[in-house]
């Protein structure tokens, strides 16, 4: 099962050997009642089997695909673990004794959300880890700048000492991590909204949410249902850090201490950008705490995500946080968020290939678009989750001077741009960049920011992200 819930045939193997058809929707109910039933397998869901096999706990695993990722190492692992693949609607959900659901799988899917009301506990990874970890988490999500805020956090807090765990929606399992750290000071998790919607005990020393902005409009019926699935990271949190300039971030419950950062000089929370001056500064008050010279990530929203990291090391540390700047200073950025690709006949080219959403292209635009000299190409495509590229066309309207598309939704996004900006659209990625090599000059700069995600073309975005640099350099 996939991250859009897409489903392959009807069949169910063992983690070695296939059953029939027939056989396969006979005694279904057996096979699961009274088990922990974990939906969706790949890296998350065989995380949740091997914690629920050290607990001595009956596991079965349902996906709706007929090769999911992660088979071979149940089938090696954990042999009698039964695997099954098909549609949901073949199991009698409502007989097990746990759902333990994989964030690729909304909670609302009809077998799924009939089992839930029947009273069958749902959770996932990260519900599981936070009945199970005793040091403190921070947690954050946001719709963008997630994978940077928190591994700006986790390189500071090691710089004061701690021993921290980096885990989550970033990369690592959190229930792998939670069986592989040892002697842990403090977590800090990236998490999605998609693993937000099955978490009731986290509890956070400190929970963030940086920003809500239009993305998976394909699994939300609203952005406000979006925003909610955010706001519950906030549930019994000891502190929220929330962007000032946006009224969603903010926490709907009552919460101990509230952080805000960012705003403006007339109104801003502790840490916040001001770029009133010759310089734009992360400021600390009236305090200049760094400058955007000092710093490796690039763009204004990196600013803001030093004032949120700021906001949480200050809170966590008890006001430490200069002695932080050093690795703040020299974190390097991470690979596919505007990172530089090459400089090829003076045409400077970025990786961007994260920007998974319209929010982040506008961001990486804005961002990239302030010390250009040249012209600004932006290539863009892939599959749009059904989002209004509207913003990403006022942005393109104000910073780009041509337009490049290509994948399924190319078309959404030139018939939005129309009439603003060039649009040329091509085929495919490499065509996309060999076009843009024939036309940019020295002193132009190309971004790669898609706006869009990557599987109609793509494996995920470090697959297209790779492949993008590839055509750069080739």
């Amino acid at each position: 099962m996939d991250h859009y819930g897409d489903s392959g045939t009807d069949w169910a193997v063992n983690a070695q050997t296939s059953l029939t058809i027939s056989e396969q929707r006979q005694g279904n109910v057996a096979k699961i009642k009274n088990k922990h039933v974990v939906i969706g397998l790949g890296k998350t869901g065989l995380s949740c089997v091997r914690f629920l096999k050290r607990l001595d706990c009956e596991v079965a695993v349902i996906d709706t695909r007929t090769e999911p990722p992660g088979r071979q190492e149940l089938a090696q692992e954990f042999p009698t673990v039964q695997l099954y693949c098909g549609e949901l609607e073949q199991f009698d959900l409502s007989k097990a004794q746990e759902l333990v659901v994989s964030p690729g799988i909304a909670i609302s899917t009809p077998a799924i959300a009939k089992a839930i009301a029947a009273g069958v506990p749902c959770s996932g990874d990260v519900e599981l880890f936070a009945k199970s970890v005793d040091a403190p988490v921070i947690a954050v999500t946001g719709s963008n700048g997630k994978s940077t805020v928190v591994s700006i956090i986790g390189k500071a807090l090691e710089a004061l000492g701690y021993n921290v765990c980096v885990a989550g929606n970033i990369g690592l399992p959190v229930l792998d991590a939670l069986s592989t750290a040892l002697d842990v000071d403090v977590w800090v998790l990236e998490l999605s909204s998609f693993q937000l919607e099955t978490t009731h005990s986290l509890r956070a020393k400190i929970a963030v949410n940086l920003n809500v902005t239009e993305d998976h409009m394909d699994r939300y019926d609203s952005l406000e249902d979006y925003a909610m699935a955010k706001q519950r990271i906030f549930e019994g949190c000891e502190a929220a850090v929330y962007w000032l300039s946006d009224h969603r971030t903010k926490p709907i419950q009552a919460v101990p201490t509230l952080l805000p950062f960012g705003g403006d000089t007339q109104a801003h929370g502790r840490f916040y950008v001001d770029d009133s001056g010759t310089e734009t500064c992360v400021m600390d008050g009236t305090k200049a705490v760094l400058t955007d010279a000092e710093l490796h990530v690039r763009g204004a929203h990196n600013l803001l995500n030093v004032a949120a990291c700021l906001a949480v090391i200050a809170e966590f540390s008890g006001d430490r946080y200069s002695d932080a700047l050093p690795a703040i200073k020299a974190f390097p950025g991470l690979p596919h968020r505007c990172q530089w690709v090459a400089d090829v006949d003076g045409v400077a080219w970025f990786n961007d290939s994260k920007g998974t959403n319209v929010g982040s292209s506008v961001a990486a635009i804005r961002g990239l678009a302030e010390n250009i000299k040249g012209r600004l190409f932006l290539l863009a495509g892939g599959e749009g989750k059904d989002a209004d590229f509207q913003p990403l066309a006022t942005a393109i309207e104000e910073k780009v001077d041509q337009v490049v598309v290509f994948g399924r939704d190319a078309q959404e996004i030139a018939d939005a741009v129309a009439g603003a900006k060039p649009v040329e659209k091509m085929e495919n990625m490499k065509a996309a960049v060999e076009w843009i090599k024939g036309r940019a000059k020295v002193g132009d700069v190309v971004l790669f920011s898609p706006a869009c995600a990557s599987f109609d073309q793509f494996k995920n975005y470090e697959d297209r992200g790779h492949q993008f640099m590839t055509a750069v350099r080739g």
